[in-house]
């Protein structure tokens, strides 16, 4: 296998692993240590977590090394804010009409939660022309979905808000649709203390 097509198989198995949660937060992400459980050596390893760190799925300093991201609460908080103003941007424009239902938008597996919720976020920015929002979208929704499965924890009504978005999406009821988008992150906001404290093991430090 090629140079370049070993570090896209070890990017992309990386990157699933951290958007799982596969490592607690916080925990150092060692390019040697990694390498073995990637069937790769750790130059791969370090450019794909280069490349992770630049998508910012990977917290990195220099000459620190690389680390599963260790959010704060206010951190979240402000990727919820964030969320919303980009949801917001995408549906710039969009009026009320009569429409017949579009396909279901949501995850194949009504399980999957975390799914539910990005599957629902891109098809609300693939509302918008606007290439640079798309691809802000499709980056939010990868470095949010760690804490996908904590809100289900924390807060068993978000995946009925998460339908009820769905169904306005699919209908065209775009001021419908910006009240649940705000409402959604609202409470997301509320409980972020409560979401970071359930990803976060209690032996993890703060910083």
């Amino acid at each position: 296998m090629s140079p370049g097509a070993t570090m896209e198989r070890v990017y992309h198995e990386l990157k699933a692993r951290i958007m799982r949660g596969d490592y607690a937060p916080g925990l150092r992400l060692d390019p040697v240590q990694l390498a073995r459980t990637l069937s790769a050596s750790a130059t791969p390893v370090r450019d794909a977590l280069h490349r992770l760190s630049g998508e910012r799925l990977v917290d990195s300093w220099h000459q620190e090394g690389f680390r599963q991201p260790l959010m704060s609460e206010a951190e979240l908080g402000d990727l919820y804010a964030w969320s919303a103003s980009l949801l917001m941007l995408a549906l710039a424009g969009q009026e009320d009409a009569p429409l017949v239902a579009e396909p279901r938008y949501g995850g194949t597996d009504p399980r999957d939660y975390p799914e539910e919720v990005a599957a629902a976020l891109r098809a609300i920015a693939w509302r918008s022309p606007n290439r640079e929002l798309r691809h802000a979208v499709a980056n939010l929704v990868e470095r949010s979905h760690v804490v996908r499965a904590a809100e289900l924890q924390v807060d068993p009504h978000c995946r009925s808000d998460v339908a009820a978005i769905d169904e306005d999406l699919r209908f065209g009821r775009w001021s419908a649709l910006r009240a649940k988008i705000t409402r959604f992150h609202r409470r997301r906001a509320l409980l972020a203390g409560r979401v970071v404290a359930a990803i976060r093991p209690r032996e993890s430090p703060l910083g």
